[in-house]
């Protein structure tokens, strides 16, 4: 991304820290663990825009900055959601068919199993809850649209019934007592931390399973390693974690019918490699003042506009 930038004539500084940095600058470019708070933005009036190389966005107050009329874009390309969908219904499947646990009988030399002590389940009229229903979760939809699933449920601060009538939109506590595997994907904020914890996690059903392939602290781990370990889920696959990488006493580790990913099982070369021409192209119309390909804060171009004037 540096490399394409200082191609077509812009000045990039490298720094681990932007903090570091004294000179003006005019945009910045980021991932989602570097932070971007507001004595940073204080320092830097001079700043149009920040742009991150992936889709998450955690390490700003979006709000903030939307009040000072700083943009801020990220890197939401087809092939990134699109991948994190993928993703999504492969872990689904695999705790459903249960697929580390015949993996681990073979390589243990444990017998088969006779018909009547299996214990996987297809995907076929399954009841599938999505929390959240952004880009991913809506490519979660269109993918399993061919599996004949059973209903789709949905929990979203922002429901579109008449958009999506194939979705029924409901509470959250509905939609943990009556799916069958309960997906995450919602960012990280004051309102989603700590979101599913015990008591959410005891409203699943024995059958159910979760996956969360999003931000970590969204799920309660210490509760969920609980539930495992008392069989009152059937399994769980996590992406992301609290603290990365994931402590090794964590107890989700030796947590049974856990499958455990270290925060890139979605992340594909046809992924990375479509963000770089995005951030590119959210750098150049930031600095333009034009509106970048993947806006996060459309409100902003209006108080950009009012501050410049």
């Amino acid at each position: 991304m540096a490399d394409e930038l200082t191609r077509r004539g812009h000045e990039v500084v490298r720094a681990d820290d932007p903090s570091t940095v004294t000179a003006p600058f005019d945009a910045l470019l980021v991932t989602s663990r570097t932070p971007v708070g507001p004595d940073l933005l204080d320092r830097h009036p001079e700043l149009r825009g920040v742009a991150f190389a992936s889709s998450g966005v955690n390490s700003i107050d979006v709000h903030d900055a939307t009040r000072r009329g700083i943009v801020v874009a990220n890197g939401a390309t087809p092939q990134n959601h699109g991948s994190m969908a993928e993703a999504t219904i492969m872990l689904a499947l695999a705790l459903r068919l249960r697929l580390p646990d015949r993996m681990a009988a073979l390589a243990n030399g444990r017998r088969r199993p006779r018909p009547a002590e299996l214990d996987s389940h297809s995907l076929l009229g399954a009841t599938i809850g999505l929390i959240g229903f952004g880009r991913i979760a809506q490519e979660v939809f269109a993918r399993l649209a061919g599996w004949k699933v059973g209903r789709i449920l949905c929990h979203t601060r922002s429901p579109r019934p008449e958009a999506w009538p194939e979705v029924e939109f409901c509470p959250l506590d509905r939609l943990l007592r009556e799916s069958d595997v309960v997906s995450v994907h919602l960012p990280l904020t004051g309102a989603t931390r700590g979101l599913i914890g015990r008591d959410e996690l005891g409203l699943m059903r024995r059958e159910a399973t979760l996956i969360n392939t999003s931000r970590g602290g969204i799920v309660d781990e210490e509760a969920l390693a609980e539930c495992l370990h008392q069989g009152s889920i059937a399994g769980a696959a996590i992406d992301t974690f609290r603290i990365e990488p994931l402590p090794a006493d964590s107890p989700l580790r030796d947590a049974p019918n856990a499958i455990l990913t270290d925060h890139v099982v979605g992340h594909t070369v046809e992924m990375y490699r479509s963000l770089v021409p995005a951030a590119v192209a959210n750098i150049e119309q930031i600095l333009t003042g034009g509106r970048p390909p993947h806006l996060v804060n459309p409100d902003a171009l209006a108080s950009s506009v009012v501050a410049s004037r």
